[in-house]
């Protein structure tokens, strides 16, 4: 290869582009490697931008969960029991309260006064039971109501000539009670308040037994 001649000398290799441009030529004939303009040179410019990783996607959004008190039963504005179904019996109720704490109040004072010990044990035993029932109750109305209720406090005084005067009395206040308990379940259409007042009108029949049972003992020879 044929090289100038600067001040005598040879150029370095470094700058003879000719060399270059042979070279260019055994690699790519008829192209410019040197111009501006790829497509010029007959070659195409990549302007591809490089892929973008694809954004992961967002998680679906939680969905928050149930506060305790949204999936309790209580939670519910009517549930199928003591609920409006019920609210229909609330005199009811409040009259047979009324009724169990009196009848509570009066065997358990003439309990006090007996001599006869059999007839003690009954009439503690259905103060006892009476009072019993009328917490059930007053237990129910608060459950359909979500108030309490107070009972009036009335003080009676009962006098009777004698004890099987005052279990004749008793006998037929528990048999009117069992038979009224039992009219009442029967009208209300909420299935707990009917189970609570068939269970008190058995207790008040079973009671009426047992007092006709000793009444037997004492006026039967």
């Amino acid at each position: 290869m044929e090289n100038t001649m600067y001040g005598g000398q040879a150029p370095s290799p470094a700058y003879d582009y000719r060399v270059y441009d042979q070279v260019w030529q055994r690699v790519s004939p008829g192209t410019d490697p040197f111009a501006a303009d790829p497509s010029a040179a007959g070659m195409t410019a990549d302007v591809s931008a490089p892929p973008v990783p694809a954004a992961p996607e967002a998680p679906p959004p939680a969905v928050p969960a149930p506060r305790q008190e949204e999936v309790l039963p209580g939670a519910d504005p009517n549930p199928c029991c003591m609920g409006t179904d019920a609210q229909e019996s609330l005199e009811v109720l409040e009259g047979f309260m009324q009724e169990e704490l009196a009848g509570s109040r009066c065997c358990q004072g003439l309990a006090a006064r007996t001599r006869n010990r059999q007839a003690a044990r009954l009439l503690c035993a259905a103060a006892t039971e009476k009072r019993a029932a009328a917490r059930d109750l007053c237990a129910a109305y608060f459950l359909i109501t979500g108030t309490r209720y107070e009972p009036a406090m009335t003080l009676e005084h009962i006098c009777w000539e004698n004890m099987p005067q005052a279990l004749r009395a008793f006998y037929h206040q528990e048999a009117c009670n069992g038979l009224n308990y039992q009219r009442a379940a029967d009208e209300t259409i909420d299935p707990c308040l009917t189970k609570l007042l068939s269970r008190l009108s058995e207790q008040s029949y079973r009671r009426a037994e047992e007092m006709m049972g000793l009444l037997g003992k004492m006026v039967c020879c």
